[in-house]
């Protein structure tokens, strides 16, 4: 039995935030991104408050937060920064 994999996309900031962040946290990162395409929900995500389909995963420090379509088998991550900073101007 095969799983279909998700496309997982990152929008120009979350793209500019990961290209920012030291080479070690964006290998973390690049794993936690490489997980999501075959699990688009892992066991350790949370859906964020007041909407059905943004998500959330850790990374240490680091805050993942995405989008997921199930139609179009599809994630966007639209941001990817420090959890102190990941939250705002939401």
């Amino acid at each position: 039995m095969s799983q279909t994999a998700y496309e997982v996309v990152l929008s120009r900031t979350a793209e500019k935030e990961f290209k920012g962040l030291h080479p070690r946290v964006r290998g973390q990162i690049r794993q936690r991104l490489l997980d999501l395409e075959v699990t688009p929900r892992p066991h350790d995500s949370k859906r964020l408050k007041g909407s059905g389909r943004d998500h959330r995963i850790d990374s240490g420090e680091y805050r993942v937060l995405y989008e997921v379509s199930d139609p179009e088998k599809r994630v966007l991550v639209w941001r990817t920064a420090h959890r102190r900073d990941a939250y705002r101007n939401l």
